[in-house]
């Protein structure tokens, strides 16, 4: 649907299968993808209003993904959407809940370049208009690699994944 309310269901596919692995398989770590483009009808990692992602109504819904993800068993928390604050959001909604022993690990990093297509493609989270370079980095722009991941790594994360550069 056009929010992927798939992402945050109790019922969704991720959810069934953290639950149904924790059950089954002993000392098994679950980290968990957080993001919401192989959910919505569009393809885009979060919520559209007026043709555009709208970041803070995304991160609402990236907090209720995580924290569904976290209930379900979910050993660790993997955000790859790249909306600004939402590590914080995450943490925010986890602490809130419960969850303070649940770590997130997030990317630093995160680009619109087309190696992500084989993915997209299989994923079947294409966007259906526009791109993301809202909130994705151009890979042409090195100066902006360099500057944005320590902002991103200083969010309330406990593991950053960093290029090596």
């Amino acid at each position: 649907d056009e929010i992927g309310s798939e992402a945050y269901s109790d019922d969704g596919i991720v959810q069934k299968a953290a639950r149904a692995l924790k059950e089954k398989v002993d000392n098994l770590l679950i980290i968990t993808d957080i993001c919401f483009c192989e959910y919505t009808s569009h393809g885009h990692c979060g919520v559209i209003k007026d043709g555009a992602v709208d970041n803070d109504e995304t991160l609402k819904l990236l907090a209720k993904q995580a924290l569904s993800h976290a209930k379900a068993g979910a050993d660790i928390l993997a955000p790859s959407d790249m909306m600004d604050g939402r590590v914080g959001a995450m943490r925010s909604a986890l602490d809130k809940s419960g969850y303070t022993h649940v770590p997130i690990m997030a990317y630093s990093a995160k680009y619109t370049s087309a190696f992500y297509g084989p993915f997209r493609d299989a994923a079947e989270s294409v966007p259906k208009f526009g791109d993301r370079r809202a909130y994705q980095m151009d890979p042409a722009n090195a100066d902006e690699a360099l500057k944005r991941p320590p902002a991103r790594c200083s969010d309330p994360t406990n593991i950053c994944i960093r290029a090596a550069w």
